[in-house]
């Protein structure tokens, strides 16, 4: 493939994401009205703000924070938990005012500490959810907005697009060193809600930010064009998880996985950067390309199985294009 080939194949697949962004944000303005609605009979008897037209990611990830906290109440028969649920969407005014400003929006970042932690079995990782916001000490929220911004900025020079749809909240559980596994989730019922590890080397958190915002935008996405899959069909191997996962599990990984190549390919240090990060930057690409490699042919099998196709070609060729990242 020629070079001008190559930059219309990556202008396609600019397009694509675009055309199905807009589906997604069109398709979350009907979400939230219905969110809006359940929680009012979740907490009835309370005034609830509506919406002036369509909600950001912000505003999103704050109602269904404050939808689930008032599951959770109604489920425990919860009066404080309800009312808190009802507070957090009154109150989305005051924290966006006290989330750290960014390029893609306000982003909230907290301690998973100062949130408040919900164990269940069935999610596989624990939950975290908005509730009361503490203070946060000067010194360390000037260090996070330093490098979180650094982190966008460096993910949006390169085409991390995918940042402005889907991140919100960041909470993270500890912070680790350089060269550590920068362990994240997302939970497709928490939008543009990341639980991450924390670092404070912004190329690398810029890499979790963007694989955890592909997983959040793909499951809105899901929503949006109608996209549902079987608990009981076939499974496929997943070098990235080394077990058999669902059609669904594979498909994540493989546009999670692509957009980071995306990314960790054009932010490669020069040849003669003998530094840590740059080993570190070399290694992650070098384990994705291989990954991505190994699982390539089960995903192209598990993107047959998306019914939407303007889904269906964008996972194409947004893999497509990470093969040829290098």
């Amino acid at each position: 493939m020629t070079e001008a080939d190559t930059i219309e194949a990556a202008a396609a697949v600019t397009s694509l994401h675009a055309e199905l962004t807009a589906r997604l944000v069109e398709h979350r303005a009907e979400r939230a009205h219905t969110l809006l609605a359940s929680l009012r009979r979740l907490v009835p008897g309370t005034e609830l703000d509506g919406l002036d037209g369509v909600p950001d990611a912000f505003d999103n990830a704050v109602l269904h924070h404050a939808f689930q906290q008032a599951r959770l109440a109604a489920r425990t028969r919860d009066a404080d938990r309800a009312r808190q649920a009802v507070r957090l969407w009154q109150n989305r005014a005051r924290l966006r005012a006290g989330a750290i400003q960014t390029a893609v929006g306000p982003i909230t970042v907290l301690r998973a500490a100062d949130c408040d932690a919900v164990d269940d079995d069935r999610l596989g990782s624990r939950m975290y959810l908005l509730g009361a916001s503490p203070e946060q000490d000067t010194v360390e929220r000037t260090r996070i907005a330093r490098t979180l911004n650094e982190a966008v900025d460096a993910a949006l020079s390169v085409g991390g697009e995918v940042l402005r749809s889907s991140t919100a909240v960041i909470i993270w559980t500890e912070a680790v060193p350089l060269e550590a596994t920068c362990r994240s989730y997302t939970f497709d019922f928490l939008p543009s809600t990341v639980v991450l590890n924390w670092t404070d080397e912004p190329l690398r958190l810029a890499e979790t930010l963007v694989h955890e915002a592909t997983h959040s935008w793909l499951n809105e996405s899901f929503g949006a064009e109608g996209v549902s899959f079987s608990d009981d069909g076939p499974r496929f191997h997943s070098p990235w998880k080394n077990e058999d996962r669902p059609v669904f599990g594979i498909v994540h990984a493989a546009l999670a996985f692509a957009n980071v190549i995306h990314y960790l390919s054009r932010v490669q240090p020069h040849p003669d950067d003998d530094s840590q990060l740059a080993a570190v930057l070399r290694r992650r690409l070098e384990v994705e390309l291989q990954s991505l490699e190994v699982g390539h042919a089960s995903a192209l099998t598990c993107f047959d199985q998306v019914p939407s196709e303007l889904l269906r070609t964008y996972l194409r060729a947004a893999v497509a294009d990470a093969r040829r990242a290098v």
